[in-house]
């Protein structure tokens, strides 16, 4: 598995060697629902590089959290207790680029950061939360329309889907992606 993901990223970079390419960097804003949680406010950068007319790639840092609920026997009482959970994701994609929409597929890392506990307990106080594995993978589609704002700055609107495989919950929502081109 690791020697195909580090086959794919070098293929993707030595055509970018022998390409007119256009690069870009970015920031982005994200509001992500998950099947265990509501709304959630997400944010990253990335890089994007479109290699030929139509094909490309890019991958990225983002930090993203979900609220669980955990079933718990504590001093012999049934409490469900919330944690919200902290994710680090590294997604690493392809991308196609028409004048319509782009459209983005690739594998998503999860990896678990920390979990704070949002539910209080009378007399009773939490040790640190924590879980295993903590590296998930995933798989990532984004759909998003590409304005351009001048020479330099583009603005990208995306909607994603991203289930997160063995571990049961799935990301979805928009981001506004501003793209700087290099």
């Amino acid at each position: 598995m690791k020697i195909r993901i580090l086959t794919t990223f070098l293929l993707l970079i030595s055509l970018s060697l022998f390409s007119q390419s256009k690069r870009f960097v970015s920031v982005n804003v994200s509001g992500l629902l998950s099947t265990q949680s509501s709304l959630k406010p997400a944010f990253g950068i990335g890089y994007e590089e479109q290699v030929l007319k139509h094909h490309g790639y890019e991958f990225g840092l983002s930090y993203r959290s979900l609220t669980v609920e955990n079933f718990m026997s504590i001093n012999n009482k049934d409490w469900y207790i919330n944690v919200n959970e902290s994710y680090l994701s590294l997604p690493i994609c392809y991308k196609f680029y028409s004048k319509i929409v782009n459209f983005t597929t690739g594998i998503s890392f999860d990896c678990f950061l920390k979990g704070k506990y949002l539910t209080t307990v009378p007399n009773y106080e939490f040790k640190t939360y924590n879980i295993q594995p903590n590296l998930y993978v995933g798989w990532i589609f984004k759909i998003g329309k590409e304005i351009n704002l001048n020479d330099k700055f583009i603005l990208e609107p995306e909607i994603q889907y991203n289930p997160i495989f063995n571990y049961g919950y799935e990301f979805y929502g928009f981001t506004m992606k501003l793209k700087y081109k290099l």
